[in-house]
């Protein structure tokens, strides 16, 4: 059994330990602010020697201007505040200035020391938050750049086309997910969705140039969803746009051999997306499973097939990513079959409400992936579109 004295410098010993490899820089100030001990963190964080910091002021040393560059008054700085008051103060957004002259962003905790009811000194812990900050203005951009490519859906007669977008939270990095809705000059309504495999601004960046290059070679002509994939495919490979990317491309035109109103046909290919979603007013829904072909970016010159089916009045169809239905230790069976009991009773509510509705249901708060989701219902030709199928309103954040 340790005695007192051993228990004491054993405790000791572990505080040297801590201090020395905590990644926080630390201070011990005395009642005048002037520095009595600082760890090798603080040291290489400020960039001043131990022993030219050591008895100096430490607010005059590095507090001593706002981000700005205007003076700093000591009255108003949080650790003179916490050695004046005796209270703990927090601060988020502070900056201590190196021995370089450079402007360090921290946050810091100032917890006075008391001694027989007075305050003797203040220890104060402080991060180096550059990593941070640069970390949040480079999801900030990529956040930008993605919304600037989410851009409103057409409204053709007869179809109503909503679309939503939720970014994932705010500790993931921003994905590759997107959509895309437009109007072939033949009146045929082309959707897609799709998934770049990565996060953060590689990801973005191929999210942009396959939209681009998959927008511009499927607005001008009505080949089959399938051979325009492949000439995407074959463009990313010859341009250098080097990723792999779940994707599906939906061709909704009229019915060719079936003259009667409101008959149209859908048209689709899949490069190894989620199988897309057919809903009708009752709330059955049918998954439209099909033989799986390859992503893009994998083989340009693979095979690829179209498949067909009718899309009725009142039936509503739906393509997603898969931030909306996977979950950590589900498989992706699961997941869908989630989503198809979660639509149960949306087959006749206005779109905007039904994926509202879905969104809350599966996910709640903000995961770990974007999630992305087009919703195409279709309508009479002999009566207009009813009043909720009006004007689009844009994912939260899109301009």
């Amino acid at each position: 059994m340790r005695t007192p004295e051993e228990e004491l410098a054993r405790a000791i010993t572990r505080y040297e330990w801590v201090l020395a490899n905590v990644a926080d820089g630390i201070y011990g100030l005395d009642s005048r602010g002037r520095v009595e001990f600082v760890n090798p963190s603080a040291v290489r964080i400020t960039g001043y020697p131990q022993e030219e910091q050591k008895g100096r002021d430490q607010h005059a040393l590095l507090h001593h201007h706002r981000p700005d560059g205007s003076p700093y008054p000591r009255e108003e700085c949080p650790v003179w505040r916490a050695l004046t008051t005796g209270r703990t103060v927090v601060a988020d957004d502070e900056v201590f200035w190196r021995a370089d002259g450079a402007a360090v962003p921290v946050g810091l905790i100032a917890v006075p020391t008391v001694e027989d009811g007075r305050v003797s000194g203040v220890i104060v812990s402080f991060r180096d938050l550059t990593e941070q900050r640069a970390a949040a203005r480079q999801a900030a951009e990529l956040e930008r750049l993605q919304q600037a490519l989410l851009t409103p859906p057409p409204e053709p007669d007869h179809l109503h086309v909503v679309v939503r977008y939720q970014p994932a939270g705010h500790e993931a990095q921003v994905g590759g997910d997107w959509y895309d809705a437009f109007l072939q000059p033949d009146g045929a309504t082309m959707v897609a969705i799709g998934d770049v495999v990565g996060h953060g601004s590689e990801a973005a960046a191929a999210m942009g140039q396959l939209r681009g290059l998959l927008r511009a070679l499927a607005f001008d002509n009505d080949e089959p969803p399938a051979a325009t994939l492949t000439r995407v495919d074959r463009a990313a490979r010859g341009l250098a746009v080097s990723t792999l990317a779940t994707a599906i491309l939906a061709r909704i035109e009229r019915h060719p051999d079936v003259p009667v109103a409101g008959r149209r046909v859908l048209r689709w290919s899949s490069a190894g997306h989620l199988p897309p979603v057919l809903l009708a007013p009752d709330g059955t829904s049918r998954l439209l499973q099909t033989p799986p072909d390859v992503m893009l970016g994998v083989d340009p010159d693979a095979v690829r097939r179209d498949h067909v089916v009718d899309l009725d009045d009142g039936h509503t169809l739906l393509l997603v990513t898969d931030g909306l239905v996977e979950r950590r230790g589900c498989d992706l069976d699961e997941g869908l079959a989630r989503l198809q009991g979660a639509l149960s009773d949306l087959g006749e509510k206005p779109l905007d409400e039904l994926l509202d509705t879905l969104l809350e249901r599966l996910v709640p708060r903000a995961g770990a992936d974007d999630v992305a989701i087009v919703a195409v219902r279709a309508y009479p030709e002999d009566r207009p579109r009813p009043p909720e199928a009006g004007p689009n309103r844009l994912p939260p954040g899109v301009a």
